[in-house]
């Protein structure tokens, strides 16, 4: 089952060498160790960088988003098993 969310979500991740690295995701009151990164890539909006992460995890699988210049997480679209 495939949904667009569009919820601003908590993650947890790791900044190394100048990347961003999602570890654990916190979504519907739940968290959620990331087991997958399947694709990263970003998109330049204005002054800022959109980075983009196909997740697995458990069963989920999602599309994230990170802002650099707001530094907000979105959960953008989900697949459910």
């Amino acid at each position: 089952m495939y949904s667009i969310v569009n919820e601003r979500v908590s993650v947890l991740a790791v900044f190394k060498e100048g990347s961003v690295f999602p570890y654990m995701i916190s979504w519907q009151g739940q968290r959620r160790k990331i087991d997958k990164v399947n694709l990263k890539y970003q998109e330049r909006e204005g002054g800022s960088i959109n980075y983009f992460f196909a997740i697995e995890s458990k069963g989920l699988i999602a599309k994230l988003r990170y802002n650099d210049k707001s530094l907000l997480w979105t959960l953008e679209e989900i697949w459910l098993e």
